[in-house]
């Protein structure tokens, strides 16, 4: 079973099962933007500078030293992205330079990607003298989820794809003035990862020369989907990161803060399950000759670090003005390199993502008694580099954000925030191509249009005490 074929199935069959591990998030790629109800009336503009409830252990631990006495705030988001692919072409990858198959067809039409997903999160400050305060706070950096039907033409790319984080931040600060504050925190992440696609068995089998028993001549074809294969990667790990900001409350009502949230290194470890159709008994000898087996795996994964400068003026009695502009450093992430604890050699996914930036603005108005009034706009920019880097898996385009919001002040000790945000994504496009050698062989050719946007309904608590 070991032909000429099997040097280029053998690395990139897997690779196919995680390639491009990102999901349809609110931020850029598969980042989480809603880590705030109140933050989120301003799309997020003016972060770092704020300071207003205890999600400012996130967003800046210096700003923990503006609140008073203990203070606990539960937020809930509930997003609901809509990533709609038309496929302009799908077929296999052409062989016949190689003695091969020739490219036919693949079956299936696009479809809805989108999958909704409530994410909560909770921070909890207390100052324990005139200049020093603590906190801690519990979020989802990263995560959501995209998913296609089986029958999807670009299911030999991707079928379902789930990120799920946790972050557990823990913060100090420290006022040196009524000028200056520092704070700097330290971060314990969790990650796993769903991954899941289909394995094209009719050209595996006849590139295998087993044509007429389970290949082309035999009646298996792509666009008859009880002759494919599944793949399934599941993984995990734990890894540490840190924050630190500082603030500055300058005259005339300015604030300016600055945060910075270091790159976490991920080294997940998990399982490849590969489900071998049973239409003939051939097939799972196919399988094994072209290392279709179950195996442990590892693979690293660089989560990037940001860097935010935020201001804030306050206007008077009423208004106030907020900014922001966080950089994003997702060129951390250039591939995805897996290793099997199998006779499997190294597979490696090239993602090519660049360092982007993210720029916001927004308001706030309080016309007196218990409510106040926010809105705001963003821009944030993709990091993918091109249409051949871009992954079904995460059809991500630059996102424009509209925010509006609202609190009440319910009592003394208890205040409420809601915030709507809606976030159109700039047509996306997919364009991969399958050749002998590339990653992209075992998948075959996919040319997918998008239409993306994404709305985001959040809701807070917030409790002084």
């Amino acid at each position: 079973m070991r032909s000429l074929t099997n040097r280029f199935f053998s690395r990139s069959v897997l690779a196919a099962a995680i390639a491009g591990i990102g999901t349809p998030a609110s931020a850029a790629f598969f980042q989480l933007a809603e880590n705030s109800a109140s933050g989120m009336g301003n799309a997020f503009a003016g972060g770092a500078a704020i300071a207003e409830d205890a999600s400012t252990v996130w967003y800046n631990p210096a700003g923990m030293t503006r609140l008073k006495g203990p203070q606990f705030v539960f937020a809930g988001h509930f997003i609901d992205p809509s990533f709609k692919a038309t496929v302009n072409s799908a077929t296999t990858t052409d062989f016949t330079g190689i003695g091969g198959p020739p490219s036919v067809p693949i079956s299936g039409g696009g479809g809805e990607a989108g999958e909704s997903a409530l994410v909560p999160n909770f921070y909890y400050t207390q100052a324990i003298a005139s200049d020093y305060s603590i906190g801690v706070g519990v979020n989802a950096p990263f995560g959501l989820a995209t998913e296609y039907d089986n029958s999807w033409a670009g299911r030999y790319h991707a079928v379902r794809s789930e990120i799920r984080t946790y972050n557990i931040n823990v913060a100090g600060a420290y006022k040196f003035s009524d000028v200056a504050s520092a704070g700097v925190g330290i971060n314990y992440q969790h990650l796993s990862a769903e991954l899941t696609q289909a394995i094209d068995f009719a050209t595996l089998c006849t590139l295998a020369g087993q044509s007429g028993t389970c290949g082309f001549g035999a009646g298996f074809n792509p666009g008859t989907n009880p002759n494919d294969g599944d793949g399934k990667v599941t993984a995990d790990s734990n890894a540490w990161g840190y924050n630190f900001g500082l603030l500055a409350q300058l005259p005339s009502d300015l604030r300016l803060g600055l945060a910075y949230r270091s790159k976490v290194k991920h080294k997940l470890s998990g399982d490849f399950d590969a489900t071998v159709p049973t239409a003939s008994p051939v097939t799972a000898v196919v399988a094994s000759g072209f290392g279709i087996v179950n195996s442990t795996l590892k693979a690293d994964v660089t989560l990037p670090a940001t860097l935010s400068l935020s201001l804030y003026q306050q206007l008077g009695s009423q208004w106030a003005l907020m900014a922001d502009v966080t950089r994003t450093d997702w060129s951390s992430l250039q591939e995805l390199r897996i290793k099997f604890d199998s006779t499997q050699g190294d597979s490696v996914v090239t993602l090519n993502l660049k360092n982007v930036y993210r720029y916001s603005v927004g308001a706030t108005y309080k016309p007196g008694g218990a409510w106040v009034f926010r809105g705001g706009i963003a821009l944030d920019q993709s990091p993918v580099s091109s249409e051949a880097d871009a992954t079904p898996r995460l059809p991500d385009g630059d996102r424009t954000w509209l925010s509006i919001g609202a609190g009440l002040q319910a009592s003394p000790t208890l205040s409420f925030d809601l915030g709507y945000t809606y976030i159109k994504v700039d047509d996306p496009k997919v364009r991969k191509i399958g050749a002998p050698g590339n990653e992209n062989q075992a998948r075959g050719n996919l040319s997918a249009d998008y239409t993306g946007s994404v709305q985001v309904l959040s809701a807070q608590a917030r409790w002084t005490f």
